[in-house]
């Protein structure tokens, strides 16, 4: 439960890209995506990625805090039905490699996208796609190098029978993980890509 009060305190994303929902004055498409267009057609997010949302994510990602996992998606999905659009035919995860998820787990995403599922009533595929490459944390690394470690570090276990998914991740940072993973999922006959996380990071890297 989420009282009014403490609602009111979190940095909640209104106005934004409609793309890679970075903040704008008014709803629009920024110019960074007017100029070099990501291959996703739409991003939503809930907040920007900072206190204490950012220590609730951290929590929910690292150190199994599971109970964020229904929280996260009430919200989510309020946001999802408010924009009177029609829903994806399948929600993806964005895929941990096998050693990350022996690490860790767990897949916060795929928690996250198994909720959305059950109050949105669109059924998730977590083994469509898959992580290839045991790539290095993205924390701490430049743009240009986190763009090279995500470089070809998602495939597709299997034929996809869709046209229209949402890809689900935690936080969108810069946008080079959801972009190669939503390249992939375009080269593989998916034609329209949305991506849905919890916060977006401000910070330009």
């Amino acid at each position: 439960m989420l009282c009014s009060a403490c609602a009111d305190e979190l940095p909640w994303l209104d106005t934004c890209c409609q793309q890679c929902a970075i903040p704008l004055n008014e709803t629009g498409i920024c110019g960074q995506c007017l100029q070099q267009p990501p291959p996703q057609q739409s991003t939503v997010a809930l907040f920007r990625y900072e206190a204490p949302v950012n220590h609730c994510i951290a929590a929910f990602k690292f150190h199994q805090q599971l109970a964020f996992t229904q929280l996260f998606a009430r919200l989510l999905a309020d946001k999802i039905h408010q924009r009177h659009q029609p829903l994806p035919e399948i929600l993806i995860p964005v895929p941990l490699h096998p050693s990350r998820l022996r690490e860790r787990g767990y897949n916060q995403s795929a928690q996250l996208a198994a909720a959305l599922s059950r109050r949105l009533g669109v059924a998730t595929d977590k083994h469509g796609l898959i992580r290839q490459r045991n790539t290095s944390p993205q924390s701490g690394l430049s743009g240009k190098q986190r763009k090279r470690n995500l470089k070809q570090a998602f495939a597709v276990a299997k034929a996809l029978p869709y046209k229209h998914v949402a890809l689900v991740d935690d936080v969108y940072t810069t946008g080079h993980t959801v972009a190669e993973a939503s390249r992939c999922l375009q080269q593989n006959g998916i034609e329209t890509v949305e991506v849905w996380t919890i916060a977006r990071a401000i910070r330009h890297y």
